[in-house]
């Protein structure tokens, strides 16, 4: 076995655990979509035709970009410990690996993780040079890059964030800050050079003004701590549902804003109800923190129903953020807030009674709303 052959063994070691241990922590998500991992990979390939178009409107290169590099971020992200090996660092390190080898391993582990994400605009780039290979010679250098120059940049920069996501530095500004300031400007950005130019100087300030590491001095005492603590220390759950929460608003916003009026009132009404499940699912994860530390819990002079009800309250805080990017996305009606905040509250009542078929109780609440919905407009 050479060295390849046992890095990349390990790797699909690590990622078969993962993906395990994600079923087990991310139930809520994986139970709404039990397909979600292996439909995010036609994600990217659906995108490219709007991202290697250089005659795209701003607004949806905007939306389709943002949403394209967030993925590949957090795709290779929630791989970094089995791209690196980390079970098996101390004795990778002692291996008598040429450095040069060493690197190209990585690399490849990293395209080979990549996948469609690095695969799908290079193959389209190899395709687009082919078919403007006289322009290439004749000399009309002008034409080939009006006409390249849109895929290289989404290459690039997929490249640059797939690396990105093994090392320290995070793109707080670049898929941020950047990308949320600018949405109401979205619609006047007239090229998709616009979006690459800024990206890029996005992430040159953040490569220079890195974030402070985060620390458990002043957290909140009792529960709170201990469950903040478990969201700092296991990151991928809050991750995968961050992930999940903004590719919903990215592809809905793109979504709703360009189908017909009469189509907008119902496919808002499926988004609040995605959004509603997704939200309230953190309660399973803080169940599953109370059921690891049940005796200990036990030992406290407090209640089960004041432990539910701290977990509730904590569950609500943890979505605020989630609920500002909603409203900073403008998708939602006050009729659909309404419908949203039934579905939040019917699922974590179907989580605390009913844990094994907590999907049941938004379903129903959903059909009931739609039924009086129907009744009052008759």
């Amino acid at each position: 076995m050479n060295y390849w052959q046992f890095r990349r063994q390990l790797y699909q070691h690590a990622l078969k655990q993962w993906l395990e241990s994600l079923t087990q922590v991310s139930t809520g998500i994986v139970a709404l979509f039990p397909m979600a991992l292996y439909a995010l990979l036609l994600l990217p390939l659906l995108a490219l035709g709007v991202l290697a178009d250089k005659d795209s409107q701003g607004e949806s290169f905007f939306y389709t970009l943002w949403g394209y590099l967030l993925l590949a971020y957090c795709w290779i992200a929630m791989q970094k410990e089995a791209l690196q090996a980390a079970d098996y660092a101390l004795y990778d390190r002692s291996l008598p690996v040429p450095v040069w080898q060493r690197g190209a391993t990585e690399l490849g582990l990293l395209l080979y993780a990549a996948n469609v994400f690095v695969i799908g605009p290079a193959a389209v780039l190899l395709a687009m040079v082919y078919g403007h290979f006289t322009e290439l010679v004749s000399g009309e250098l002008r034409v080939s890059v009006t006409q390249l120059y849109p895929v290289c940049g989404l290459l690039v920069l997929t490249l640059y964030y797939c690396q990105s996501a093994k090392g320290k530095v995070k793109p707080w500004l670049s898929l941020g800050l950047v990308p949320l300031i600018a949405m109401p400007w979205a619609a006047w950005l007239h090229a998709p050079w616009l979006c690459l130019l800024g990206l890029a100087m996005a992430i040159l300030v953040e490569r220079t003004v890195r974030l402070p590491a985060p620390s458990f001095a002043g957290l909140p005492q009792g529960f709170w701590r201990l469950f903040l603590q478990q969201d700092i220390i296991h990151t991928k759950p809050t991750l995968l549902r961050a992930v999940v929460v903004l590719l919903v608003l990215v592809i809905g916003a793109t979504f709703v804003r360009q189908i017909d009026i009469s189509a907008k009132a119902p496919a808002s009404l499926l988004l609040a109800f995605v959004l509603g499940v997704v939200a309230a699912t953190k309660l399973l994860e803080l169940q599953s923190v109370r059921r690891h530390y049940h005796y200990y819990l036990h030992s406290l002079p407090i209640s089960p129903r004041d432990c539910t009800v701290q977990a509730l309250g904590y569950c609500l805080v943890y979505c605020l953020p989630g609920l500002l990017l909603i409203v900073k996305f403008g998708l939602l009606s006050l009729s659909q807030w309404g419908f949203f905040l039934l579905t939040y509250a019917a699922t974590q009542a179907g989580i605390l009674l009913r844990p094994g078929y907590y999907l049941i109780f938004p379903l129903v609440a959903a059909l009931m709303y739609l039924g009086s919905v129907y009744l009052v407009n008759r």
